[in-house]
């Protein structure tokens, strides 16, 4: 992934031929993309959402209506995301045993198992 700065509170992303905005709200910003909070609330609900549907097409059940809803809390102290409320809403009854199969497998999406086991990082500032 390749990331440019377009301006101080915009920059963008480019993956294989993809690209996402990432800016401010304005006053600060322009507002023309997400923040980056924003960025990972919805990277944690569209990797939901793929196993979600993934459960869905393998029953047969249609994602037709399917939709996902995150919220989430900002604390200090260090500055971060301190709560998330995922709510995925499904447009069917499932019985007893879909909903805990379901369940089990919205905790197994790789952003969620990612934010649970915080992952090394070894950020380096690189000057001529």
């Amino acid at each position: 992934m390749k990331i440019t700065c377009e301006s101080s509170t915009k920059f963008k992303m480019e993956h294989q031929g993809n690209i996402v905005i990432s800016d401010q709200p304005v006053p600060r910003g322009n507002g023309e993309g997400m923040t980056p909070v924003a960025l990972m609330s919805a990277a944690l609900g569209s990797c939901i959402g793929i196993y979600v549907a993934d459960y869905l097409t393998r029953n047969q059940l249609s994602t037709e209506g399917m939709d996902i809803d995150v919220e989430w809390k900002i604390a200090d102290r260090p500055k971060r995301v301190s709560a998330y409320q995922v709510k995925v809403n499904i447009p069917h009854q499932l019985t007893e045993r879909q909903h805990s199969s379901l369940s089990r497998i919205v905790k197994a999406c790789t952003v969620h198992n990612t934010m649970h086991h915080a992952p090394e990082m070894d950020i380096s500032l690189l000057t001529p």
